[in-house]
């Protein structure tokens, strides 16, 4: 068992020699610290940078760290479509209900129902910030959405058991980092 230790440390040193040591400590961290909010941490120390801005970099170190999270918890809120300049958004606001972890990213599905019942359902995704129990507002552009499709229809009702024009919205998928 010590052999095997000392395997893996005496290939560690030859990696850090050859490739130098950041390369090493990067790929330590991803296997180490993935899904977690200390592997992001540690990326954004690593990647600093006079060609791009903060804002890049920590971006690209959530997006690498993010892990799918799978109870349904993990956001929920009030939201709905909102005009944009060209197109329409669907914005409003959401929760974080879990106590360890931070939301970082979400997808939305709305569902529009016509009056013979037949759904069309779109898909939009946003990157977000939401610390563990608290909320934060958001928008997702929703381009093949058109007013065309949400006029005269209102939300659909939650007891309905066939809807029908009617739109209705929830999160389909949701990203995060363990606290």
């Amino acid at each position: 068992m010590t052999k095997n230790y000392i395997i893996v440390g005496l290939l560690c040193l030859v990696a850090a020699l050859v490739l130098g040591i950041k390369p090493v400590q990067k790929t330590m961290n991803e296997f180490a610290n993935g899904g977690t909010l200390r592997g992001v941490e540690t990326c954004i120390s690593y990647s600093s940078s006079d060609l791009v801005s903060p804002e890049a970099i920590k971006a690209r170190c959530i997006n690498a760290f993010q892990k799918r999270l799978y109870r349904n918890e993990h956001a929920t809120g009030r939201a709905g479509p909102r005009r944009g300049r060209d197109n329409l958004f669907w914005g409003g606001r959401l929760e974080n209900k879990t106590a360890d972890h931070v939301t970082t990213w979400v997808q939305i599905s709305v569902s529009i129902f016509e009056d013979d019942g037949t759904e069309t359902e779109i898909f939009g995704e946003t990157p977000i910030w939401i610390d563990p129990l608290d909320a934060a507002e958001f928008e997702v552009e929703l381009p093949e959405l058109t007013d065309e499709e949400l006029k005269g229809k209102d939300f659909c009702e939650h007891d309905m058991e066939e809807r029908a024009s009617c739109f209705s919205w929830g999160v389909t998928d949701v990203k995060g980092l363990k606290i």
